[in-house]
């Protein structure tokens, strides 16, 4: 979450993007990690993420044991609900979350799963006292394991 937030601060106005990696656990979708990527889109309000970062990533996902669940962006002033382009783009299976930033400051967060080629919303719950996993890196601020959760359509999400 503190990387998602910096990178959609430090890139406004122009939206940051990235991409969600994780796992499928007794059902539940877990985000391990969140990647940032080059936006390449030319308009502020616009992402395209580089298809050479998603390219290595899904190279990667076997080796670690993470798949690609999805990928992020950020709403810079505007509501962290898609956009035309953001449905029109969005591909089977994969959930995107919008990160609204408002001078500096990440103030919304929603979650949106594709089912049959519409996104819909999933419920977004934080919960920093989430039971570390014994497999999960520490992270640069000392806590294991995940710190978010999403309840979707297609499952529960954490990060």
């Amino acid at each position: 979450m503190i990387r998602l937030t910096r990178a959609s601060v430090e890139t406004a106005p122009r939206e940051a993007c990235g991409v969600l990696l994780g796992e499928v656990v007794r059902g539940e979708r877990q985000v391990r990690r969140l990647t940032i990527a080059k936006n390449l889109a030319e308009e502020p309000d616009r992402f395209f993420l580089d298809p050479v970062h998603l390219m290595r990533q899904a190279q990667h996902t076997g080796a670690d044991g993470l798949e690609i669940l999805g990928v992020w962006h950020s709403h810079p002033r505007q509501p962290a609900s898609p956009s035309r382009l953001d449905t029109e783009g969005s591909q089977p299976g994969w959930t995107q979350l919008i990160a609204r930033v408002d001078d500096g400051v990440l103030t919304d967060l929603k979650a949106w799963d594709t089912v049959d080629g519409e996104l819909e919303e999933s419920k977004v719950v934080m919960d920093p006292f989430l039971e570390a996993a014994k497999d999960a890196p520490a992270s640069a601020h000392g806590h294991r394991g995940p710190v978010a959760r999403w309840v979707s359509s297609q499952g529960l999400l954490e990060a």
